[in-house]
């Protein structure tokens, strides 16, 4: 009996041990993404997550660290930066994920209906009526974009014009200007520098 306790105490003392042990912020559990996060992985999102309510996104509390995944995740897919996801999300919408342009233009990316339709297959998101008012979405299909605009131009500003004016436009105004540093362009990029210089790379 007395060796049964003693067994007992041994197993509570090396499971205490263990557990003290833990860095539980790399063990969060994100398999509902269908991917596995290292811990420099989670304090990017936690970072973004603490970036968007900084810049206080019209996201809801319980859905702005789901929101930062999912950004941080597309972003890296599609082998964009995060820092200027962000950066574009500022100009865009403010971080408003429920405002709609004169454009029609619509949530947190500025995200066009045309844009959605044409590139549903390749996000793996079926395209309809309200899918770009739900913020995963608007983002999933934010970044798309813009990653597919960075296989047609070789710079930034180029990317960002493209990305602001539509692809159309932008390939018959930049026949003479191939960097065009507009207004929108240059307040991209110089929130992109201060994302580069507060927040960490891939």
């Amino acid at each position: 009996m007395k060796a049964l306790k003693m067994l007992a105490l041994l197993g509570m003392l090396v499971g205490l041990v263990s557990l003290t042990s833990l860095n539980f912020s790399d063990e969060i559990d994100y398999s509902s993404l269908g991917i596995h996060w290292n811990g420099g992985e989670v304090r990017a999102v936690e970072m973004i997550a603490a970036h968007l309510a900084e810049k206080n996104a019209l996201i809801p509390d319980e859905e702005l660290h789901e929101v930062a995944k999912t950004m941080y995740d597309a972003s890296r897919s599609y082998d964009v930066d995060y820092r200027l996801v962000l950066a574009v999300m500022d100009a865009e919408s403010n971080f408003r994920h429920n405002v709609v342009s004169e454009a029609g233009a619509i949530g947190i990316m500025q995200v066009k209906p045309i844009v959605a339709r044409e590139f549903s297959d390749e996000v793996g998101i079926p395209y309809g009526r309200d899918v770009l008012h739900c913020p995963h979405a608007n983002v999933r299909f934010g970044v798309y974009y813009l990653s597919w605009l960075s296989r047609h131009y070789d710079n930034d500003y180029a990317v960002l014009y493209a990305y602001n004016v539509g692809y159309t436009r932008a390939r018959q105004n930049m026949q003479r200007n191939s960097e065009p540093k507009t207004g929108y362009t240059r307040k991209v990029m110089e929130e992109y520098e201060r994302n580069r210089s507060r927040l960490p790379g891939v």
